[in-house]
Parts: C-alpha cells; structure tokens; sequence
C-alpha cells in the first residue's frame, strides 16, 4: 500500500504555476521545470526543457499586449488565472481528459521578448504537449507580425 501512494504522489506530482509571484508588476522570473519530463520554459539551462523566449517585433506596449493575450486565451482549452500587463497565468485544460496544464507569459526587462512555461500539472511525462503549445502560440503572433520567426 505505502508504495501505491508512492508512486500516485510521484505520478500526480506536477507543479503550479510560478510559486511566488509578486501581486503587481512582472519584475520576477518565471520558474525553472521540475526534474520531470513534463514542462518546458525559456528560462531553463536544461536542453531537455528548453524552448526559445519569444522575441517581439517592437517593445511590448498595451495594444501588442491585448493582442498577444487575445491570441493565448484562444490555445486550446485555455482559461486565465491572472492577468496584468507583462504577465499571463492560464490553466489549459487538454481535449481529451481534460488534464490541466499551466502556461505563464512573462514579459522580458527590456519589453523586446517574452519569457514562457508550460507544465502539466498530472503525470511523468507530457508527449510533447507543452512544447507544441509553445510552438503554436509563437507560430500564431509571428503570423500577426508581433513576434519574429525562429531562426532554424
């Protein structure tokens, strides 16, 4: 029985958004992934975490910011928990099961890119969930022109 629990706590073990967020303002970093296979961020050293902060076309001002948090509200399954300028926490629910994940925008200290985490919150491992929410969401504002495109 003591190792039934064991393994449901590790397998249910996800972590929340950004643990300590400041009230107001987006001077804060996001935080690094857990050692699990389910969370990728722009602020990790780790390859196997790592994606690309996005990169803005022009500094970050309130027009670019509605746009931006109009196209991460439209991700599947997406639903604000937070929102301020330079900072967006959401819970995206998956299609299926409807397994929650957390995804964070952090608006960089120049205001020229954007910092981003995406983590599921229930299992080991993610398949690639969080990575493609990522990809799709820099996909979506370099087509609106508010990101530059990755450089392959």
């Amino acid at each position: 029985m003591r190792y039934l629990v064991l393994v449901a706590v590790i397998f249910l073990s996800g972590c929340a958004s950004t643990f300590q967020v400041p009230s107001s303002g987006t001077d804060f970093t996001l935080d690094s992934c857990t050692p699990l296979l389910n969370c990728v961020s722009s602020t990790s050293s780790i390859f196997l975490y790592q994606v690309d902060p996005i990169q803005l076309t022009h500094a970050l001002d309130e027009a670019s910011w509605e746009n931006i948090k109009s196209v991460a509200v439209e991700l599947d399954g997406a639903s604000v928990n937070d929102s301020r300028f330079g900072y967006l926490d959401m819970t995206c629910f998956s299609q299926v099961f409807s397994f929650p994940d957390y995804f964070e925008i952090l608006v960089s200290e120049d205001r020229k890119s954007l910092d981003v985490r995406s983590q599921s919150l229930i299992g080991l491992y993610d398949f690639g969930v969080n990575r493609r929410r990522v990809e799709t969401l820099t996909r979506e504002l370099v087509g609106l022109g508010l990101a530059k495109a990755v450089a392959e």
